[in-house]
């Protein structure tokens, strides 16, 4: 009988979940824009906040961009990472114990198809078995402990699977046959092999004379000039090994050996396969399948864990349904930023350093943000903010905020600044324009889109013409939107373009900055400050301030009137000022 887990961590429903997957990996299911979602919403860096080492790495990633619109789905995901993070000892144990083993298991079932003969495929077995049983046992230590009160419907699944194999019938069986069997492959570690030489030294001909317990190995030099042996010690040789199988083919000698010992030990050899027999059922695809599976809960348990430790605020957001479309999250903040300040800069206490804000897209509030502010005023990290918090929340995992209640999309398109290219016919508002032209077409109402100083290279006039142009279908067609750009105008004609029924209205957002106070930039070397107000990088909703701000951005820059006045004077003495040569 073949023994099959129809069971997954990450999916309620295992077939539908699992045909996903396939689908994926084929290539026939992948997000419009993955490439640019991945690069714009700084992937890489939250993988590296999961602390992820191995092979799952990819697991995760491929996951992540699921993209799941379900929200049955998402909170199934959120109970068990919860599980993950009240129980941290379960990685060390994965870690150190079963990701080892199964690697192993892995290897050995490459390995099979290789055994050319009976003998070693019974061997092969027995010590598949033995690992197998290993990692049943830690599974069964880890989740049917009495200590562990796991509270989610995933977990809780895994534990009666991982018990109902402990403790069935079969398996008592094979942890009462394995040592039996194990040790009668034992007694055959080493054979003894006579040689025969011809009058020039060179081996003619070969016996069996023996089938030892213990192996070979080369002599000391101390028990070589001691003569010291313990009982206990395997043999030693008087010269040094040298390979027989120099590759993966069967060479004369190894054919005579296989051939001897299964006319010396066939009966036993039978006797191990009828045995073995009873065990054909195990399958251990299972635990292939779930290994993967908890080093995605692994992963968004240590990113979780690495940002609390830095003071900052998690959350499992609720699931809200589809088609309320919603996103609020209190106290967001970019989670890719937090990381880099780690991994980067070596600041551990980052609540002082990362400001977090408020963000509501819904019927009352709005669902697209037209943000303004001063340059380096935090309007991209508030627009990727929001990006990777809707990306953790329907991946399941714990999102950047103290609180929150969010509805799943069914893509994240981006629409950020590329690096120039060569385009002669096109130029950069050609490109532009192509971009969001493959972009926009796709939008429902259940899209979120976000676009990073979208038309820029274009004249201030023509930006504001396109741009509105995008916002009046962005409001029909409903979608969620973050537009951070410096076209204050757009933001100014907000009530003007709300007053048209729609499925989504526009609102203005502010990155303030504080006036009366210097700008301050975090660096490596810590704090610096520069001409122009502080930012405050907090995003608030308010009218446009776009005046102030140009202003403020050319003090930044120190090319506003007053400064490149008192520049000038500095620079030129009255008797030679230029304004006085005629």
């Amino acid at each position: 009988m073949d023994e099959k887990f129809a069971f997954s961590l990450l999916w309620p429903d295992y077939e539908k979940g699992r045909e996903l997957e396939r689908e994926v990996k084929s290539g026939r299911v992948k997000l419009f824009n993955q490439e640019l979602l991945e690069r714009d919403m700084n992937m890489d860096m939250i993988l590296d906040g999961m602390q992820i080492r191995n092979d799952s790495r990819g697991y995760i990633r491929a996951r992540m961009l699921d993209m799941i619109p379900d929200a049955e789905v998402i909170k199934y995901r959120q109970d068990i990472l919860q599980d993950f993070m009240d129980y941290p000892e379960l990685e060390e144990s994965f870690d150190t114990s079963l990701l080892p083993l199964t690697n192993n298991l892995r290897k050995m079932e490459k390995a099979n198809i290789s055994h050319d003969d009976d003998m070693r495929r019974i061997a092969w077995r027995i010590d598949m078995l033995q690992v197998y049983m290993q990692c049943v046992d830690i599974l069964h230590s880890l989740f049917c402990s009495p200590d562990r009160d796991f509270l989610s419907d995933g977990v809780k699944r895994l534990r009666e699977m991982i018990r109902g194999i402990y403790e069935s019938d079969n398996f008592k069986d094979l942890r009462h046959e394995l040592p039996a069997l194990s040790e009668k492959i034992q007694t055959m570690t080493s054979v003894t092999i006579g040689v025969n030489l011809d009058n020039e030294l060179r081996p003619v001909e070969a016996v069996l004379l023996s089938i030892e317990p213990k192996p070979f190995k080369n002599k000391a030099l101390v028990t070589s000039i001691l003569g010291r042996q313990r009982n206990d010690e395997t043999y030693f040789g008087l010269g040094s090994f040298y390979s027989i199988l120099k590759d993966n083919r069967a060479n004369t000698l190894d054919i005579a050996i296989m051939r001897d010992l299964e006319s010396v030990m066939g009966d036993t050899f039978k006797h191990l396969a009828t045995v073995l027999a009873r065990f054909e059922y195990i399958e251990t695809q299972f635990l292939f399948d779930l290994i993967p599976e908890v080093y995605y809960f692994i992963g968004g348990s240590r990113l979780a864990r690495n940002l609390i430790k830095t003071g900052l605020p998690v959350c499992f957001p609720t699931p809200a349904p589809k088609d309320e479309r919603i996103f609020y999250v209190k106290d967001i903040y970019d989670a890719s930023f937090a990381i880099r300040i780690q991994s980067d800069i070596g600041l551990s206490e980052l609540s002082n350093v990362v400001v977090t804000n408020t963000a509501e897209m819904s019927d009352k509030a709005g669902r697209i943000f037209i943000l303004t502010g001063a340059n380096q005023g935090g309007k991209t990290t508030f627009t990727r903010a929001v990006g990777i918090t809707q990306l953790l929340f329907q991946a399941g995992f714990a999102i950047p905020g103290s609180e929150g209640r969010i509805s799943p999309v069914d893509n994240i398109y981006t629409h950020f600044p590329e690096l120039e290219k060569n385009s002669i016919s096109e130029g950069r508002l050609g490109e532009e324009c192509i971009r969001l032209e493959q972009i926009l077409p796709r939008l429902t109402k259940y899209s979120m889109i976000l676009m990073n100083e979208s038309l820029s290279s274009t004249s201030h006039q023509e930006c504001l013409f396109i741009a509105e142009e995008i916002m009046k279908y962005l409001r029909k067609v409903g979608a969620r939107c973050v537009f951070a750009t410096h076209i204050h105008e757009l933001a100014e004609n907000i009530p003007e373009l709300n007053k048209e029924p729609a499925l989504s209205d526009l609102v203005s957002l502010v990155a303030g900055v504080d006036e009366t106070t210097e700008m301050e930039v975090l660096t490596d070397e810590g704090r610096k400050k520069y001409a122009g107000s502080k930012r405050t990088y907090l995003i608030l909703p308010m009218p446009p301030q776009g005046k102030s701000f140009a202003l403020d951005i050319a003090r930044t820059y120190g090319i506003s009137f007053d400064q490149l006045m008192n520049t000038h004077d500095t620079k030129f003495s009255q008797d030679d000022d230029p304004a006085h040569i005629k």
